[in-house]
């Protein structure tokens, strides 16, 4: 079940970066669009998989911070390649930050299943809010 949210997970991920992609060279963009999407998805997406890599794998504290930094820290970067250099490293700290945090704080909360299926709704409705805000200022 746990693996079947990481795959949404990644999914929804994809699916966002790809319309980003299309939509990117026909329209200007705000400053605060590159923010929200440069460090929302990343942030939210460790958050997430740091969780489940914690239920998943419960003594493995280090190596699931590490691979949720990895997973927060490539997404971050996917997502700041649609602008620019600088908002590539400010999604890519982001994701970081978030994935190194999230195995910690699954551990202080007791590994909850409630807070794991909140962050994942907060995600994906996230998700769908970038998916339709409008692209220019």
């Amino acid at each position: 079940m746990l693996w079947f949210f990481f795959a949404l997970n990644m999914w929804f991920v994809l699916l966002l970066y790809s319309y980003l992609l299309k939509k990117r060279h026909r329209t200007e963009n705000s400053a605060t669009f590159i923010v929200n999407v440069t460090m929302t998805p990343p942030l939210l997406f460790a958050l997430c998989n740091g969780l489940l890599f914690t239920h998943m794998y419960p003594g493995f504290l280090v190596e699931t911070s590490i691979a949720a930094a990895f997973l927060g820290a490539s997404c971050g970067l996917l997502f700041g390649s649609l602008f620019d250099n600088h908002s590539s490293m400010f999604g890519g700290a982001s994701g970081i930050l978030a994935g190194i945090i999230s195995p910690f704080m699954s551990e202080i909360t007791g590994r909850s299943l409630s807070l794991l299926f909140f962050t994942h709704a907060i995600f994906f409705l996230f998700l769908l809010y970038l998916r339709y805000q409008k692209f220019t200022h």
